[in-house]
């Protein structure tokens, strides 16, 4: 859990110096959804003259988020156990915690997010300048559909899939949103990629309930993911638009493929692909076909043979 880190690029960065020990805090992007994962780096860097150690008690860090306009947020949690470790002299390291899980940030806003990092308990402590981050609504595409699934013992129970887009600094991104069957708990967020105004998404359930969706992210790329009840990626694939456009198609025994278009192996496809098998296939693939009736899977990428 616990790196060194050299330098940080490509991040929003702020930080105080309390004489000894320096405290930064980061994240990656500066906007997010209610109930998406916000992960926060914390970098301390020791300049103590000594080996510095943290995590001897359990409130070693604490963090405190208040809203722009006013107001502490409230807590949901604590912050989960780190365990014991040291930064030698003149050396530093980061932790990343998910603070969504943590304070309650269900409401659109403008938010500064403080740590506060005590190596020794009732000793001095040293804290951050704030970080500012902001929660965004996303707006809902598609129609709010409850779904069933089952247990493997035996319970069945209702869930809600919205894909949501957000507009983050003019650059139109795409998300799942998982609630329970009234709508009213989020249950997972999942970050779908980037998106283009001239083509909405696409999205199919098959027998087994899970969620297909295809959505295009470039001029010519399109990204196909399938998703297990629990928002787990079950598959991912990159298609490219054609003479047809790459779309979604459920046969008669409620199997879900892509048809049209012409698929790209890529290195972020998942289930991921060995450097032979990404030669291979690179060599092999042609356009799919639609899906038969007699096919258990997603078809095949090879065009029949002429005789």
């Amino acid at each position: 859990m616990f790196r060194p880190l050299a330098t940080i690029t490509g991040l929003c960065l702020i930080s105080t110096v309390h004489a000894q020990i320096n405290v930064k805090l980061s994240t990656a992007q500066e906007q997010f959804l209610p109930g998406e994962e916000l992960q926060l780096a914390v970098k301390v860097s020791n300049f103590t003259g000594a080996p510095l150690r943290l995590g001897t008690h359990p409130q070693w860090i604490a963090f405190t988020i208040e809203r722009s306009e006013g107001g502490v947020v409230n807590k949901l949690g604590e912050v989960p156990d780190t365990g014991e470790f040291s930064l030698e002299q003149a050396t530093g390291g980061t932790m990343r915690f998910d603070l969504a899980p943590l304070f309650a940030l269900d409401r659109a806003g403008s938010y500064q997010v403080t740590a506060v990092v005590t190596p020794i308990n009732d000793g001095p402590s040293y804290v951050s300048a704030p970080l500012t981050f902001e929660v965004v609504n996303g707006v809902t595409l598609n129609e709010d559909q409850a779904v069933g699934i089952s247990r493997p013992d035996g319970t069945t129970e209702q869930r809600r899939y919205l894909l949501q887009q957000a507009n983050f600094l003019k650059s139109l991104r795409l998300y799942l949103r998982i609630t329970d069957s009234s709508g009213s708990h989020t249950l997972k967020v999942v970050p779908l990629g980037g998106l283009v105004t001239f083509n909405p998404p696409q999205w199919v359930f098959d027998r087994q309930s899970h969620l297909h969706v295809i959505h295009q992210f470039g001029a010519t790329e399109c990204r196909y993911q399938h998703f297990d009840p629990d928002g787990n990626v079950v598959a991912q694939q990159t298609w490219l638009v054609t003479n047809r456009r790459p779309q979604l198609r459920v046969n008669e025994n409620g199997e879900a493929a892509v048809v049209g278009g012409a698929r790209r192996i890529d290195r972020t496809d998942v289930p991921a692909l060995t450097e032979a098998e990404l030669a291979a296939a690179r060599q092999a693939l042609q356009p799919t076909q639609a899906p038969s009736a007699s096919t258990n899977a997603v078809p095949s990428d090879k065009k029949k043979q002429k005789n």
